[in-house]
Protein backbone atom coordinates (compact mmCIF):
# COMPACT_ATOMS: atom_id res chain seq x y z
CA UNK A 1 0.00 0.00 0.00
CA UNK A 2 1.04 3.67 -1.06
CA UNK A 3 0.10 6.59 1.53
CA UNK A 4 1.07 9.62 0.29
CA UNK A 5 0.05 11.62 3.50
CA UNK A 6 1.80 9.80 6.66
CA UNK A 7 -1.01 8.21 9.31
CA UNK A 8 -0.78 6.71 12.26
CA UNK A 9 0.36 3.23 13.74
CA UNK A 10 -0.77 1.91 16.41
CA UNK A 11 1.68 0.18 18.82
CA UNK A 12 0.50 -2.99 21.23
CA UNK A 13 3.71 -3.00 24.35
CA UNK A 14 3.77 -6.48 25.82
CA UNK A 15 5.66 -8.90 23.27
CA UNK A 16 5.62 -6.28 20.78
CA UNK A 17 7.79 -3.42 21.58
CA UNK A 18 8.99 -4.79 25.35
CA UNK A 19 9.80 -8.62 26.18
CA UNK A 20 7.80 -8.10 29.02
CA UNK A 21 5.14 -10.62 28.87
CA UNK A 22 6.45 -12.91 31.31
CA UNK A 23 6.89 -10.48 33.79
CA UNK A 24 3.42 -9.08 33.22
CA UNK A 25 1.81 -11.88 33.77
CA UNK A 26 3.31 -13.31 36.96
CA UNK A 27 2.61 -9.62 38.06
CA UNK A 28 -1.00 -9.28 37.09
CA UNK A 29 -1.40 -12.57 38.27
CA UNK A 30 0.01 -12.17 41.94
CA UNK A 31 -1.77 -8.76 42.12
CA UNK A 32 -5.00 -10.57 41.74
CA UNK A 33 -4.41 -13.59 43.97
CA UNK A 34 -4.03 -10.70 46.83
CA UNK A 35 -7.96 -10.35 46.31
CA UNK A 36 -8.42 -14.04 47.39
CA UNK A 37 -10.83 -15.47 44.49
CA UNK A 38 -12.02 -18.76 45.68
CA UNK A 39 -11.38 -20.09 41.68
CA UNK A 40 -9.00 -17.73 39.90
CA UNK A 41 -8.60 -19.03 36.47
CA UNK A 42 -5.32 -17.95 35.02
CA UNK A 43 -6.27 -18.85 31.49
CA UNK A 44 -6.07 -15.36 30.31
CA UNK A 45 -7.41 -16.28 27.20
CA UNK A 46 -10.82 -17.70 28.69
CA UNK A 47 -11.85 -14.61 29.38
CA UNK A 48 -14.07 -12.61 27.98
CA UNK A 49 -12.03 -9.63 26.83
CA UNK A 50 -8.08 -9.51 27.14
CA UNK A 51 -7.57 -6.54 29.15
CA UNK A 52 -6.49 -6.36 32.69
CA UNK A 53 -9.32 -4.53 34.02
CA UNK A 54 -12.00 -6.67 32.15
CA UNK A 55 -10.30 -9.69 33.17
CA UNK A 56 -10.42 -8.50 36.86
CA UNK A 57 -13.59 -7.36 36.58
CA UNK A 58 -14.97 -10.77 35.11
CA UNK A 59 -13.34 -13.00 38.20
CA UNK A 60 -14.68 -10.14 40.40
CA UNK A 61 -18.50 -11.63 38.94
CA UNK A 62 -17.48 -14.94 38.79
CA UNK A 63 -16.84 -15.23 42.23
CA UNK A 64 -20.23 -12.89 42.90
CA UNK A 65 -17.94 -10.41 45.64
CA UNK A 66 -20.10 -7.77 46.50
CA UNK A 67 -19.98 -4.30 45.26
CA UNK A 68 -17.73 -3.29 41.83
CA UNK A 69 -14.22 -4.61 41.09
CA UNK A 70 -12.23 -1.12 41.94
CA UNK A 71 -9.76 -1.35 39.13
CA UNK A 72 -7.78 1.41 41.16
CA UNK A 73 -7.46 -1.39 43.65
CA UNK A 74 -6.05 -3.52 41.72
CA UNK A 75 -3.51 -1.36 40.23
CA UNK A 76 -1.96 -0.03 43.49
CA UNK A 77 -1.19 -4.01 44.34
CA UNK A 78 0.26 -4.63 40.58
CA UNK A 79 2.45 -1.84 41.27
CA UNK A 80 4.11 -3.18 43.80
CA UNK A 81 4.09 -7.26 41.85
CA UNK A 82 5.83 -5.18 39.12
CA UNK A 83 8.34 -3.08 40.49
CA UNK A 84 9.35 -6.60 42.19
CA UNK A 85 9.22 -8.23 39.33
CA UNK A 86 11.51 -6.00 37.13
CA UNK A 87 13.98 -5.85 40.09
CA UNK A 88 14.44 -9.07 39.79
CA UNK A 89 13.55 -10.17 36.07
CA UNK A 90 15.06 -7.14 33.97
CA UNK A 91 13.59 -7.17 30.26
CA UNK A 92 14.63 -5.23 27.59
CA UNK A 93 13.35 -4.20 23.70
CA UNK A 94 12.15 -6.41 21.05
CA UNK A 95 15.13 -5.85 18.53
CA UNK A 96 15.13 -2.57 17.11
CA UNK A 97 11.84 -1.35 18.45
CA UNK A 98 13.81 1.92 19.14
CA UNK A 99 15.25 2.26 16.10
CA UNK A 100 11.78 1.76 14.13
CA UNK A 101 9.68 4.55 16.41
CA UNK A 102 12.82 6.62 15.04
CA UNK A 103 12.22 5.59 11.73
CA UNK A 104 8.90 6.67 11.97
CA UNK A 105 9.00 9.73 13.30
CA UNK A 106 11.30 10.57 10.97
CA UNK A 107 8.80 10.18 8.50
CA UNK A 108 6.10 12.14 10.01
CA UNK A 109 4.02 9.13 10.87
CA UNK A 110 1.67 9.52 13.74
CA UNK A 111 2.72 7.16 16.65
CA UNK A 112 -0.10 6.15 19.42
CA UNK A 113 0.33 3.34 22.07
CA UNK A 114 -3.05 1.05 23.13
CA UNK A 115 -2.64 -1.48 25.28
CA UNK A 116 -4.48 -4.00 27.61
CA UNK A 117 -1.80 -3.77 30.24
CA UNK A 118 -2.68 -0.96 33.50
CA UNK A 119 -1.59 2.27 33.41
CA UNK A 120 1.35 2.17 35.69
CA UNK A 121 3.45 -0.94 33.36
CA UNK A 122 2.69 0.77 30.25
CA UNK A 123 4.58 3.46 31.14
CA UNK A 124 7.34 1.35 32.85
CA UNK A 125 7.30 -0.70 30.18
CA UNK A 126 7.69 2.32 27.30
CA UNK A 127 10.43 3.71 29.41
CA UNK A 128 12.58 1.01 28.30
CA UNK A 129 12.07 2.39 24.87
CA UNK A 130 12.84 5.78 25.44
CA UNK A 131 8.84 6.79 24.98
CA UNK A 132 8.26 9.28 27.72
CA UNK A 133 4.52 8.55 28.48
CA UNK A 134 3.36 11.64 29.25
CA UNK A 135 4.74 13.16 25.69
CA UNK A 136 2.65 10.63 23.99
CA UNK A 137 -0.54 8.97 23.39
CA UNK A 138 -1.24 5.94 25.67
CA UNK A 139 -4.70 4.51 26.14
CA UNK A 140 -4.27 1.29 28.66
CA UNK A 141 -6.44 -0.77 30.44
CA UNK A 142 -6.76 1.51 33.16
CA UNK A 143 -9.24 3.78 31.36
CA UNK A 144 -11.19 1.32 28.98
CA UNK A 145 -11.58 -2.30 29.63
CA UNK A 146 -12.25 -3.77 26.18
CA UNK A 147 -9.42 -3.82 23.46
CA UNK A 148 -11.50 -2.23 20.45
CA UNK A 149 -12.26 0.66 22.95
CA UNK A 150 -8.45 1.11 23.93
CA UNK A 151 -7.99 1.21 20.20
CA UNK A 152 -10.75 3.15 19.51
CA UNK A 153 -9.67 6.00 21.65
CA UNK A 154 -6.02 5.94 20.62
CA UNK A 155 -7.10 6.47 16.84
CA UNK A 156 -9.26 9.20 17.48
CA UNK A 157 -6.65 11.13 19.75
CA UNK A 158 -4.54 10.54 17.06
CA UNK A 159 -6.11 11.69 14.51
CA UNK A 160 -6.35 15.03 15.60
CA UNK A 161 -2.79 15.11 14.59
CA UNK A 162 -4.88 15.57 11.06
CA UNK A 163 -6.91 18.14 11.07
CA UNK A 164 -7.58 19.04 7.75
CA UNK A 165 -7.14 15.67 6.52
CA UNK A 166 -7.89 12.53 7.25
CA UNK A 167 -4.69 9.93 7.82
CA UNK A 168 -3.21 8.26 4.87
CA UNK A 169 -3.28 5.21 6.74
CA UNK A 170 -4.16 3.75 10.33
CA UNK A 171 -1.75 0.47 11.03
CA UNK A 172 -2.11 -1.82 14.13
CA UNK A 173 0.88 -3.78 15.18
CA UNK A 174 1.15 -6.62 17.92
CA UNK A 175 2.13 -10.09 18.83
CA UNK A 176 -0.50 -11.79 19.63
CA UNK A 177 -3.97 -13.06 18.25
CA UNK A 178 -5.95 -10.61 20.79
CA UNK A 179 -3.78 -7.56 18.78
CA UNK A 180 -4.96 -9.25 15.43
CA UNK A 181 -8.47 -10.06 16.48
CA UNK A 182 -9.16 -6.08 17.80
CA UNK A 183 -7.79 -4.95 14.34
CA UNK A 184 -10.03 -7.00 12.39
CA UNK A 185 -12.81 -6.13 14.27
CA UNK A 186 -12.10 -2.52 13.41
CA UNK A 187 -11.26 -3.18 9.99
CA UNK A 188 -7.15 -1.97 10.39
CA UNK A 189 -4.55 -3.57 8.33
CA UNK A 190 -2.23 -5.24 10.78
CA UNK A 191 1.48 -6.17 11.00
CA UNK A 192 2.78 -9.00 13.47
CA UNK A 193 5.81 -9.58 15.35
CA UNK A 194 7.08 -11.87 16.94
CA UNK A 195 8.66 -15.77 16.74
CA UNK A 196 8.18 -19.25 17.48
CA UNK A 197 4.83 -20.58 18.13
CA UNK A 198 3.34 -17.28 18.21
CA UNK A 199 4.26 -15.97 14.88
CA UNK A 200 3.23 -19.18 13.20
CA UNK A 201 -0.42 -18.62 15.42
CA UNK A 202 -0.06 -15.19 13.54
CA UNK A 203 0.77 -16.16 9.77
CA UNK A 204 -1.75 -19.40 10.38
CA UNK A 205 -4.83 -16.70 10.93
CA UNK A 206 -3.47 -14.80 7.30
CA UNK A 207 -1.24 -11.76 9.01
CA UNK A 208 2.41 -10.50 7.96
CA UNK A 209 4.56 -11.17 10.49
CA UNK A 210 8.22 -10.33 11.30
CA UNK A 211 10.35 -11.78 13.88
CA UNK A 212 11.61 -8.00 14.87
CA UNK A 213 12.15 -4.66 14.10
CA UNK A 214 14.97 -5.12 12.39
CA UNK A 215 13.41 -7.76 9.99
CA UNK A 216 10.24 -5.44 9.76
CA UNK A 217 12.77 -2.54 8.32
CA UNK A 218 14.96 -5.18 6.61
CA UNK A 219 11.35 -6.67 4.60
CA UNK A 220 8.44 -5.13 5.32
CA UNK A 221 8.61 -1.05 5.08
CA UNK A 222 6.63 -1.56 1.79
CA UNK A 223 3.52 -2.10 4.11
CA UNK A 224 4.54 1.67 5.69
CA UNK A 225 4.69 3.48 2.79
Amino acid sequence: MTHDIPGIVIFDIDGTLTDSVAQHQRAFESALRTFSFPDLRTDWSHYTHHTDSAIFQQAWEEAQFDGRAKVADLESRYQLALEHEFASSPFTEIAGATLFLQWLKERAWTVVYATGSLRFGAEKKLAAVGVVAEEVILVTASEFSTREDILREAIRVGSQHFPEQKPGAIISIGDGLWDLKTARNLALPFIGIGRDAKAELLKASGAPVFSDFHDLMSNGTALLK
